[in-house]
């Protein structure tokens, strides 16, 4: 069931004095107080206090309330500069001194949204605080980033705030980096006071010690009916309930959605050193809930450094947390307390995750090891932070635990640790003529303790080379057993051919599985096989590398051929061994002749076209292209065509696209293949010949090793040709050059070595 929750992005005020613009839920510091005031009217009290002579106001946030056995009062204030930021560059604010108790600090700062577009760039803005015990003699700064993607989508987007540090120290300042074109409008820190807990509170929490997660020893542990695993209730670690409404009514209602993936965070705090965590998490409810203006706390759970589950978002089981803006749907958020950038969450921390998301595993039909579509995106079903949003959380140290994580939540639930051998692969024969067949054979062995589904094709199944298992209506099924095969350059579908293992695999069996491919292009490939569990893991990859070389069926077009120069209009080239005569030599002649086309590497012969199934032409190979005969348009200029080498050498691979822009005078945008051209290639391109000689761009420029003298060089291709730029000799007719793509055909056909 979804809530509107859109109502409560303005929270009107009665008093005559008030700014509405100042009444967002970035200002629910004020807006909260039982007696509430604008905030207009707010600043007229709070200024009357200033400190250190700097005129700065200290502004009293409402006092925070324990409820359930927690009672306890306490207070925060804020540090807030207005005024003093340059357009760019660094910002210094006075001192500060913090008020007598709290435990944490947050930070934010305020941009102009118009400056320059929503956010006004804010979140490029850099902040930093220190500490002093006696105002002169400060430590270290510390950086506190802009972390807006742990918030629910209703949460304000021109105020940006960084991550809590738990710092207490009797002053402070902080300072600012702003970049060009960005406005900020106010900045400052708040206060953060969590309270003390009351001992018998405390001691209950200490009581709950999750229980030891079993590490899996290759066996399916325990049953799929798992027990909820210990967790501290929002009353059972002080949660003021209070702080989750304003005066129109709840800030944040829940919203409740079917859970498909577990999303792992680190709070991305310093250590506390206190023997009280419940301390943190109130601190990050306050945070999030008051200064950030959400209404509640972001993550569905926390877990701190002794394995202590805590209670987070309100609103029990299926309930839509605010940790990762749109991903929030459909997740549950389960946050690490501490940072875990470069040190590793404990080994208790780790134990209770495990427990937990088993737990959800079990009772939401969650598999641990699948990789799932969620909104936009595929992801596994058990992921991290930065899985869906440009962000480090949760740090590289607790990225890393999560692949052991996915097998012990898999062992606990019952699901076991599946493990499969792929044992050999071939493919033969080595060399085949357009049209025939290889055959794949692979032996694949179940090393695991437990079976090894397997989905379709059949063992046997024969793809045309083009095909791929989606072509060819052979989705993935979630953990089931393929062998694949692919081939190096492959730019499209991984592992394009799959076959099923045929059976159910029990553990210690082999099977034989026997696929087919009808080759169907020229040329040599390099192969290699796979052993996936689908949307799990592979288990092989890049394995058994083999050639095969697809050659043309008939005579060796290339061997040396008698001369004919005493023919009329013919001409013998004796390097090659081979004649032009007729209408090929006068188009040679015309439109380039040896600079642009080469040596012919052929004689005239009848060939059925690549590239127009069914149709046969005249050809004659040259060492850049294949003229083509159609006497269909004898008498015009189309009378010869040259071959769409380009194309035809490019069929498996599939290029980046260019993203389309108003063409200059030395750059231009084609519609028609979705690519641009520029700069040096362009210029040759319209200098020689253009698109009746090159064709379209089906490429941008890319680096590209040469097959004929193994070096590297920008190119290009076209429909019918290859640009290669040479840097060497820039400024000369060599400048650009193209690439030998008749030889190359001829290579591929078996004709040349």
């Amino acid at each position: 069931m979804k809530h509107n929750i859109q109502s409560f992005f303005s929270i009107p005020d009665s008093n005559p004095d008030s700014n509405p613009e100042a009444n967002s839920p970035a200002e629910f510091p004020e807006n909260i107080a039982k007696s509430r005031q604008s905030r207009r009217r707010f600043l007229k009290l709070a200024g009357q206090a200033t400190l250190l002579g700097t005129g700065l106001a200290v502004f009293p946030l409402a006092g925070l309330t324990l409820t359930g056995a927690a009672q306890a009062e306490t207070q925060a204030a804020d540090f807030v500069v207005e005024s003093g930021f340059p357009e760019s560059g660094p910002y210094i604010s006075p001192v500060r001194a913090g008020p007598q108790s709290y435990h944490a600090i947050g930070s934010f700062w305020e941009v102009n949204a118009s400056a320059s577009g929503r956010g006004g760039g804010g979140a490029a803005v850099e902040m930093a605080i220190r500490a002093s015990p006696d105002g002169q003699n400060f430590g270290e700064w510390q950086p506190t980033h802009a972390n807006q993607a742990e918030a629910p989508l209703h949460a304000p987007k021109t105020r940006f705030f960084g991550q809590l540090l738990f710092v207490r120290a009797a002053y402070l300042q902080f300072k600012l980096e702003i970049p060009a074109g960005v406005e900020v409008t106010q900045a400052g820190l708040t206060f953060v006071d969590s309270g003390e807990t009351p001992g018998a509170t405390l001691a209950r929490i200490q009581a709950v010690t999750p229980a030891a997660i079993p590490t899996p020893a290759g066996v399916a542990a325990a049953s799929p009916k798992l027990e909820k695993p210990p967790i501290v209730s929002r009353a059972g670690w002080g949660a003021d309930e209070n702080l989750r409404f304003n005066s129109l009514g709840e800030v944040w209602p829940p919203e409740y959605w079917y859970p498909k993936a577990i999303i792992v965070h680190h709070s991305d705090t310093n250590d506390s050193n206190n023997d009280d965590p419940s301390k943190d998490v109130r601190a990050i409810y306050r945070y999030h809930a008051i200064t950030q203006g959400w209404g509640d706390i972001g993550y569905n759970f926390l877990i701190d450094w002794r394995g202590v589950i805590y209670e987070g978002r309100y609103g029990g089981p299926g309930v839509a947390g605010g940790h990762a803006y749109q991903y929030n749907y459909g997740s549950i958020g389960i946050c690490l307390l501490g940072d875990f950038q470069s040190k590793m969450p404990t080994a208790e921390q780790q134990a209770a995750l495990v427990k937990l998301i088993a737990w959800h595993a079990a009772t939401q039909d969650i598999n641990p090891l699948a990789e799932i579509f969620f909104i936009d995106r595929t992801i596994q079903s058990i992921s991290a932070h930065r899985d869906v949003i440009q962000t480090d959380c949760p740090g590289n140290s607790g990225y890393a635990i999560l692949p052991e994580v996915r097998q012990k939540v898999a062992a606990l639930t019952g699901q076991g640790v599946a493990q499969a051998w792929l044992k050999s692969l071939t493919v033969t024969p080595a060399t085949v003529t357009l049209g025939q067949t290889v055959k794949v054979e692979a032996v694949v062995t179940n090393v695991g303790p437990v079976p090894l589904e397997t989905q379709e094709p059949k063992p046997n199944f024969a793809y045309n080379e083009a095909q791929t298992w989606i072509s060819a209506a052979l989705p993935k099924v979630d953990g089931k057993f393929r062998l694949g095969l692919d081939f190096l350059g492959n730019q499209g579908t991984t592992y394009p051919y799959r076959w099923g293992l045929g059976q159910t695999l029990a553990p210690g069996a082999s099977a034989t599985i026997t696929g087919f491919i009808k080759m169907e292009s020229y040329g040599r490939k390099t192969l290699f096989g796979g052993l996936s569990q689908e949307n799990v893991k592979y288990f092989a990859d890049n394995f058994a590398y083999s050639e095969i070389n697809t050659i043309a069926a008939g005579p060796n077009r290339t061997t040396r051929a008698a001369s004919r120069a005493n023919e009329p209009n013919t001409l013998y080239f004796d390097a090659t061994g081979h004649n032009l005569r007729g209408v090929f030599l006068n188009y040679w002649n015309r439109y380039g002749g040896l600079s642009l086309f080469g040596l012919p590497l052929t004689e005239e012969f009848e060939e059925a076209s690549d590239t127009q199934p069914g149709k046969t032409f005249l050809v004659q190979y040259f060492e850049r292209n294949r003229f083509e005969y159609h006497p269909e348009y004898k008498g015009t200029k189309d009378e010869v065509l040259l071959g769409l080498l380009g194309v035809q050498l490019n069929l498996d691979r599939i290029f980046p696209q260019s993203t389309p822009f108003k063409n200059t005078a030395s750059t231009v945008y084609f519609s028609q293949t979705r690519h641009s051209l520029g700069g040096a290639f362009y210029k040759y391109w319209k200098a020689n010949g253009g698109l009746p000689i090159y064709g379209y761009p089906i490429s941008e420029e890319y680096a590209e090793k040469n097959p004929d003298d193994g070096k590297t060089y920008t190119v290009q291709y076209f429909e019918r040709n290859r640009f290669e730029y040479h840097p060497e000799f820039k400024g000369t007719q060599y400048e650009v050059l193209l690439g030998l793509l008749g030889t190359e055909l001829c290579r591929r056909k078996g004709w040349i070595n």
